[in-house]
């Protein structure tokens, strides 16, 4: 949240952004009082030449009273609410919002005190400082975690980068996305590849070692070890942001990290001619999004979940697209009555007709639109004359009523 979270509402807190020396401060004192509730903490790798941090952001696994139960009744988790008030009692926290949606908790708690180690010149004004507090539910989890929120920036450049070619990376794992489900739903195109860092890493054609134990010693450095990426380019169109999504354009006026790759590192690398031979089958290719569909079945195993999921989306789909082809394979200058009740029935006929659907399930369109062209005159006078009978029986039904109705009130 950026340190924000506090800092609005009825009574706000001032919630300053941290020099360094605050920030690891701070940190190490967290770090140490919640390692005597947890059994691993952790925090992501900080972006490089940070000049001043506006939060804290700790991620927790494993109570200790859970892996080491000093009683029957240790041995049961705690629901979020009391593990995060006993958190806040930990931290010496003054204010807390938890959040059961990401099991996580944000923190407002005090500023360090003066102190001549810490250099910090005397004020009057109250600080806080906001930390957030993820309770991860596996070391997996917490590993993945720490992992898409290293480096500061890194991952939104990354994520921009393979988006086009059909991949995304969330807070859960890196996702292959179908094309047919992704124009309707794009939560529910994706596929998932894998959740380990490492296998994401090989993958994008990216050195493990030396680069995911320490910050960066400059932003240029991270931005030079970004472009090994195998899906990075350098083209005329990988340095307009305008030309991609709207979390790009948003990105590039709240990040200045994210700013300076497309305004500053791209074009500088694009005037040097450096990349442009390394990546230029990228480039060139333009069925390459099919190419990495393919290598990520080879190489995580999930062409039959891709196919299968497809399936399943299709044949949820299928109703809706032959009842399309019914609508538009039936006349429309016809009577409004007769073509309504035409249409009510023959999409009960066709839908219950097995014949006209192939093993998997799906309809056999060219049959399909054949059967209504042949049979809509036949099957719509029957259903009119349907139609028309219950429309005259209701009318006789209700003079009936009414002549009753009036003979009671003569009476």
């Amino acid at each position: 949240m950026g340190g924000s979270i506090f800092s609005s509402g009825d009574d706000p807190l001032y919630t300053p952004r941290m020099p360094p020396h605050i920030y690891h401060h701070v940190k190490a004192a967290c770090h140490a009082a919640l390692r005597t509730m947890f059994m691993c903490v952790a925090a992501p790798i900080e972006g490089p030449e940070k000049k001043d941090y506006g939060d804290l952001d700790i991620l927790v696994v494993m109570e200790t009273r859970l892996v080491f139960p000093t009683s029957p009744q240790h041995g049961v988790p705690r629901g979020l609410e009391e593990l995060a008030a006993d958190i806040k009692t930990a931290l010496n926290a003054e204010r807390s919002i938890v959040n059961p949606y990401t099991n996580s908790m944000h923190l407002a708690i005090p500023w360090p005190k003066d102190d001549s180690q810490l250099g910090e010149d005397r004020d009057t004004t109250q600080r806080y400082i906001q930390v957030d507090i993820c309770i991860c539910k596996s070391m997996d989890q917490m590993f993945w975690a720490l992992f898409k929120s290293a480096h500061g920036d890194a991952w939104t450049l990354l994520g921009s980068m393979i988006r086009p070619f059909g991949l995304t990376a969330d807070d859960e794992g890196l996702w292959l996305r179908i094309p047919e489900i992704e124009k309707l739903d794009r939560k529910k195109s994706r596929v998932l590849l894998t959740t380990d860092p490492v296998e994401v890493l090989h993958f994008l054609g990216m050195q493990v070692e030396g680069y995911w134990s320490e910050p960066f010693p400059t932003v240029d450095a991270m931005f030079n070890y970004i472009a090994t990426c195998r899906f990075f380019t350098v083209n005329e169109s990988s340095s307009d942001p305008a030309q991609d999504n709207s979390s790009t354009k948003r990105n590039m006026k709240t990040r200045p990290i994210f700013r300076k790759w497309f305004c500053d590192f791209l074009p500088r690398l694009r005037a040097d001619g450096r990349f442009e031979q390394q990546h230029q089958s990228v480039s060139d290719t333009s069925d390459l999004r099919v190419r990495v569909r393919d290598e990520a079945f080879r190489t995580f195993n999930v062409e039959p979940n891709y196919w299968a999921q497809l399936k399943d989306w299709r044949l949820k789909k299928e109703p809706e697209a032959v009842k399309n082809l019914i609508k538009l394979a039936i006349p429309d200058d016809l009577d409004p009555q007769f073509r309504g009740s035409l249409l009510s029935a023959i999409k009960k006929i066709v839908m219950a007709k097995v014949s006209l659907r192939n093993d998997e399930g799906f309809y056999n369109k060219d049959m399909t639109r054949a059967f209504v062209e042949e049979n809509w005159e036949d099957i719509g006078k029957l259903a009119f004359k349907k139609y028309s009978d219950a429309y005259s029986a209701g009318l006789q039904s209700k003079k009936l009523k009414n002549a009753h109705g009036t003979a009671i009130q003569s009476q």
